[in-house]
């Protein structure tokens, strides 16, 4: 009889001991799931994306080149992919959500190595930077009367045209497309001037596209607002080429 008691008692035990053991296995498991590091172990990574670009790629409202822009990925920065659309990714990073063309990303295990080759996989995960940060007061200020795509768009014809020439050279081509926007000879926007038919070439060629999908580089963009704000080197100049021609010459081009 006793041993029969001495059994119960301890089979009652063994059963207690497993009962608690499980919710606590649990939360160990919730706990770990939630993890900021988990990011560190490439499976995580089965649904996450990085950027694939030399400096950074939009994040638009929309899937096209002509959508607003909500945000900034940068080269190597990650993002959780939430569909795809048309070629374009859509994705959430930080507090920025939006539309990257899927050409511009690495996935999954690529991602992974690509964000681990460029950034400490033990420290806070590098994410998207929303586009009123990036653009930062100052510019906002600066580019007051243009929208903020025509600035992208402003910054972009100018990396096109004139990405190795001079502060002065970049400024001189912005000058130019807003000498235009003011004719009366041409549309009255940057955008309809931009994109008038057989006007600039890289928008035929698909460059211009390709810039404005991964995003123009600081210092076109700092050029586009000085021809905002007012810097003309070339006068009321329409027209410039590359090599040769009349009138202004800058670095390789000129202006008339």
């Amino acid at each position: 009889m006793k041993l029969k008691t001495i059994t119960k008692i301890l089979g009652g035990a063994l059963m207690l001991c497993v009962l608690t053991a499980v919710p606590v296995r649990a939360e160990a498991m919730n706990a770990e799931n939630t993890n900021e590091s988990d990011y560190t172990d490439v499976r995580v990574w089965a649904d996450m994306a990085a950027a694939n670009v030399q400096t950074c790629a939009n994040i638009r409202t929309a899937p096209s080149v002509e959508a607003e822009r909500t945000g900034i990925l940068s080269s190597g920065c990650a993002a959780e992919v939430l569909g795809e659309e048309n070629g374009w990714t859509r994705v959430r990073s930080g507090a920025v959500e939006g539309y990257i063309r899927s050409d511009l990303l690495s996935f999954s295990g690529e991602a992974y190595e690509l964000y681990r080759a460029k950034y400490d996989m033990g420290g806070e995960l590098q994410t998207a930077t929303p586009i009123a940060e990036h653009l930062g007061q100052a510019q906002q200020t600066a580019a007051a009367g243009v929208s903020g795509s025509e600035l992208d768009l402003l910054a972009a014809i100018i990396q096109c045209e004139a990405g190795g020439e001079s502060h002065e050279g970049k400024v001189a081509v912005g000058a130019v497309v807003l000498n235009r926007v003011r004719s009366s000879s041409f549309p009255n926007t940057i955008t309809g001037v931009v994109y008038q038919s057989g006007q600039f070439s890289p928008v035929s060629s698909g460059i211009l596209s390709s810039v404005l999908a991964s995003g123009a580089r600081s210092d076109c963009y700092e050029a586009a607002r000085d021809a905002v704000n007012g810097q003309n080197p070339v006068g009321d100049a329409l027209y410039f080429n590359s090599g040769y021609g009349r009138g202004i010459q800058i670095g390789n081009q000129h202006f008339y």
